[in-house]
């Protein structure tokens, strides 16, 4: 069996959870009221995030956020992660450049588990 894992961004919240995923925020801060999973340790820091806001640098971004990653302890994350029923890792960006790809990845890399940006038609 292929385990899946998917990606998203908090405005459609709510159809992730009508689709029957699991959200899991991935952000240094998640959308007032939301009482789900949070596994802020895969947030870029503060400093990271406001320095990509100013200057849009990928390569700069990705210098200082994949190291973050590197230091997860990769069997752990492992069993963490498929101990939830249909995850969907989520954040703020809808599109373009964002830290929940660099997530994707690395748990593709890493893990060897396919992660998807979940689709709405």
């Amino acid at each position: 069996m292929c385990y899946l894992v998917y990606t998203g961004y908090w405005a459609r919240l709510n159809d992730y959870i009508r689709a029957g995923l699991t959200p899991i925020g991935i952000s240094g801060k998640s959308p007032e009221g939301y009482k789900g999973l949070e596994w802020k340790f895969l947030a870029p820091s503060l400093q990271t995030y406001l320095k990509w806001k100013e200057n849009h640098n990928e390569f700069e971004y990705m210098a200082e956020y994949m190291p973050k990653l590197e230091k997860i302890d990769k069997e752990e994350f492992k069993k963490k992660l498929l101990a939830i029923k249909n995850p969907i890792l989520l954040c703020y960006e809808k599109e373009g450049f964002c830290h929940r790809h660099l997530v994707a990845d690395w748990i593709e890399w890493n893990l060897f588990i396919k992660v998807d940006e979940f689709l709405i038609d």
